[in-house]
């Protein structure tokens, strides 16, 4: 007796041919400055944060809607940065949008009354199937420089209208929005500010405690070994003394762009005070953290120098897991290897081995 295969239930229409309906926004004419204003705040791909949270849940409330969210428009993306009503959800394509369309006139408030009725978004599949989105408001998020990042968005199921009092709402907290970016940036630039050399641009003391925590608590954790190198400028003193110190100035910048060139990546590199600098470099053993002093050595002996040639001590430690000591006793061990690099004549590298 033959068999039957059975029949494949129809699978109803795919998400392709409907992509290929939907009517994608134009990009404004302002995209390239609006995607860098977008940028500088840092805030794609971010954690949820309570004060975003708090705010799509009061749009929500006050529009009487299931869904709120705020989004910001990327290169071809719509990121959430906070969402209400849509579980799981964090990014949709750029080109399904109804928030590419919203930022095309940042003055005003885009209203849909029923995607299903508009022929920008009839044949979307955020409307013909989940969400299921039929009302969509979104008030653009604009920033102080006028660049529209995304909106804040109020969504429904089901056609309606925003009454006049919710559209003013919307906008009121569309702005307290963009004042919780602002606000969010400034404090990342204070934070940036209070961990960076004001003259040199490398990462200071504060910097460098923070760092080394973090990167004792890894080299702990994974049973691999840190390096570090402390670094001391040659006779600095007499060059301030010669030269004068706003010339020292500037040889301590020229000093932190060579220290920079032979680091790698991932190498962390501070001021650690005056004319000394230090340098993390994860997972370095002795032999590394050794190679890496040489080549950190050569390269600011072999600068062309405006004024007159410098040259650098380093002092140079690798720890193990197993040796069972705190990050404190690996700066001071470094700082015995400089002692010593220097007691040798200078210029050179030691490579801590014992106290004595």
């Amino acid at each position: 007796m033959s068999s039957v295969p059975p029949v494949s239930p129809d699978p109803g229409p795919t998400i392709e041919p409907v992509l290929a309906s939907a009517v994608q926004a134009e990009l404004p004419v302002n995209e390239v400055a609006r995607l860098a204003a977008l940028n500088r705040y840092g805030v794609l791909d971010t954690p949820a944060e309570q004060a975003f949270d708090d705010i799509t849940t009061v749009a929500a409330a006050l529009c009487n809607v299931p869904i709120a969210v705020i989004t910001l428009v990327d290169e071809h993306r719509q990121w959430f940065k906070a969402v209400v009503g849509l579980d799981g959800t964090t990014e949709t394509p750029r080109s399904v949008a109804f928030c590419a369309h919203a930022i095309l006139e940042p003055d005003q408030i885009l209203e849909v009354p029923d995607a299903l009725d508009d022929p920008r978004f009839a044949r979307n599949p955020l409307v013909l199937g989940e969400p299921n989105i039929r009302f969509y408001a979104g008030a653009p998020l604009v920033s102080p420089d006028g660049q529209a990042l995304g909106t804040l968005c109020v969504i429904d199921r089901v056609p309606r209208h925003l009454s006049p009092r919710e559209r003013n709402a919307l906008a009121s907290l569309a702005r307290q929005v963009v004042a919780q970016l602002e606000l969010r940036h400034l404090v990342a630039d204070l934070s940036l500010r209070s961990t960076t050399d004001v003259l040199t641009g490398a990462w200071n003391r504060r910097a460098f405690d923070q760092r080394l925590a973090a990167e004792w608590n890894r080299h702990a954790r994974t049973r691999s070994p840190l390096g570090l190198l402390m670094i001391d400028v040659d006779h600095f003193k007499d060059f301030n003394d010669r030269f004068g110190h706003p010339t020292g100035d500037g040889a301590l910048v020229q000093i932190v762009q060579s220290l920079l060139q032979p680091l790698r990546s991932n190498d962390f590199l501070a001021r650690f005070g005056g004319e000394e600098f230090v340098a993390i470099l994860p997972d370095a053993d002795a032999t590394g953290a050794s190679e890496a002093a040489e080549r950190v050595r050569a390269a600011v002996e072999g600068t062309a120098w405006t004024f007159h040639p410098l040259t650098v001590s380093i002092g140079a430690v690798a720890a193990q897991p197993e040796h069972g000591i705190d990050p404190h006793t690996l700066v001071a061990q470094a700082d015995r290897a400089l002692y010593r690099a220097k007691q040798a004549g200078r210029n050179r590298v030691h490579l801590f081995e014992r106290w004595n």
